[in-house]
């Protein structure tokens, strides 16, 4: 039923990435709308003139922002993966070596994760430095290590609301 198909209900998902959290994945209903504005924002991007920061940058936030919809049931990081690697290609932004999807397809699933996920009550907000690290090995050779351990939200680095009042300067 599902199979090529956009879910027709929502969803969440426990992450032991986020200490069994989830990502605010898009509304159902708003799948389309959603999908449709963030690939006319791509196609609206200007590519030139950029540098490889600020391309790898957009890259992983785009990347980001197509995964964060979830509008399958199943195969969502998959697909995303597999689009963004064509995409790439179509871009001429290099040759594609998707041993790197291969050999860290749990890190750049809890990378987008990370990139996702906010809560603002224990100081945790998006993170899109590890997406960052990804493309930067897969697009520039760049030798970041991409340890999936380092992805975890530590339970004692979370911050509850009256830690960060007390951060804010008044």
């Amino acid at each position: 039923k599902y199979i090529g198909n956009f879910r027709d209900y929502n969803i969440s998902k426990s992450e032991p990435v986020l200490n069994g959290a989830t990502v605010a994945y898009t509304n159902h209903l708003l799948i389309k709308d959603t999908l449709e504005y963030d690939f006319n924002e791509e196609k609206n991007y200007n590519y030139s003139n950029k540098s490889h920061d600020e391309i790898i940058s957009h890259i992983a936030t785009f990347t980001s922002n197509i995964w964060q919809v979830h509008p399958f049931g199943e195969g969502n990081t998959r697909t995303t993966a597999l689009f963004i690697q064509k995409y790439i290609q179509y871009l001429g932004l290099g040759d594609m070596n998707n041993e790197i999807f291969k050999d860290n397809s749990r890190y750049f699933r809890n990378a987008l994760v990370r990139a996702n996920f906010r809560d603002i009550s224990k100081g945790i907000y998006e993170d899109d430095n590890f997406l960052y690290k990804f493309f930067s090995n897969l697009l520039l050779e760049t030798n970041y290590e991409l340890n999936d351990q380092d992805l975890y939200v530590a339970k004692e680095e979370e911050k509850n609301f009256d830690d960060i009042e007390n951060d804010v300067e008044l």
